[in-house]
């Protein structure tokens, strides 16, 4: 009984897994045109640990994910 409910149950972890992903990514692309259009230093330090800590999210969600886009 178990393995019919954990396929579905994987397919929609993948699933929200790759759309994460997808807008981890667009986050990410967000967040390098605000720093390479801000001469303040203290907003580029605040957004380079943010953009370290989306890039660690991102890169677990891929871990997820890659089997879904592989797939696709």
């Amino acid at each position: 009984m178990t393995a019919p409910i954990a396929a579905p149950i994987a397919k929609d972890v993948l699933a929200s897994a790759t759309l994460h992903l997808e807008v981890l990514e667009e986050f990410i692309a967000v967040v390098r045109r605000r720093m390479a259009s801000t001469t303040d230093t203290f907003a580029r330090d605040s957004l380079n640990d943010l953009l370290l800590s989306l890039t660690e999210q991102r890169d677990s969600y891929q871990a997820l994910a890659m089997p879904a886009i592989v797939a696709a």
